[in-house]
């Protein structure tokens, strides 16, 4: 089948949500117009640019089958596990979207970490995106139980060894904005990365909140739980490393 070309089935299948064997039978009873004419042949070959139509619900064919990137403001006391049997899954809060189950979170945030988080269905981005040899940067803002002090600018920059950790971690980025206030950034994202870091400096992490990674940042509009689309341009935003905003 040539590239700019595809089956109607197949076509009304990912654009409406339904099975295929659904997509078959509405199209030989005649409910599917493509461009204005009524086709009942489920295998017949339609033009990617082609419209769609389905009880007054008009489509292209081709946008059942774009990826789609989406910034979440993630809640607390959500998980990014795709199933949890005690705690909300941060997947369901997209179920209006249709195949919304086949999306994924990037990476992930602990139950009560806030913030920016990243849901898609484009399993090569999301891989670019984890991947550590990319070193995306990621940037929190901290609330710590005590005072964060100017010599732990040095040690994060350092890099820095906890004693549940076989592996040194990486330099991070500390900014200090309160006594117990700060900026985080780190390009790893292991696990309970910012925690253990302050750990390290026998402190203790009591809020985080993602704010950017690489150079997107949380959109300050979203409330937690509300989402937005990105675009080609918001992505590209991703690997461009954080930048420094304190003075």
């Amino acid at each position: 089948m040539a590239k700019d070309t595809l089956r109607l089935d197949k076509a009304v299948c990912h654009n409406f949500d339904v099975p295929r064997s659904y997509a078959a039978k509405i199209i030989k009873n005649g409910l599917v117009e493509v461009d204005g004419e009524v086709i009942s042949d489920p295998s017949a070959k339609i033009s990617i640019c082609a419209q769609i139509v389905i009880d007054g619900n008009e489509v292209s064919a081709s946008d059942g089958f774009k990826k789609r990137v989406f910034m979440l403001n993630k809640p607390n006391g959500y998980v990014c596990a795709d199933k949890d049997n005690n705690n909300p899954i941060v997947i369901n809060i997209f179920s209006d979207i249709p195949k919304f189950t086949t999306m994924h979170c990037v990476g992930r945030l602990d139950i009560d970490t806030t913030g920016l988080l990243l849901v898609t269905d484009d399993g090569d981005l999301n891989h670019k995106i984890s991947s550590p040899k990319m070193e995306v940067t990621k940037t929190y803002h901290v609330v710590t139980k005590d005072k964060i002090v100017e010599k732990d600018i040095e040690l994060f920059s350092r890099g820095l060894k906890h004693p549940k950790e076989r592996v040194k971690y990486k330099p991070a980025l500390l900014e200090i904005f309160a006594d117990n206030e700060a900026l985080v950034t780190v390009t790893e994202g292991r696990f309970h990365e910012v925690k253990r870091l302050f750990e390290c400096v026998n402190n203790e992490v009591i809020e985080l909140k993602r704010l950017y990674i690489g150079s997107l940042k949380l959109d300050p509009e979203l409330e937690e739980g509300e989402y937005i689309e990105l675009d080609d341009s918001d992505i590209e935003k991703i690997f461009i490393p954080y930048k420094k905003v304190s003075s």
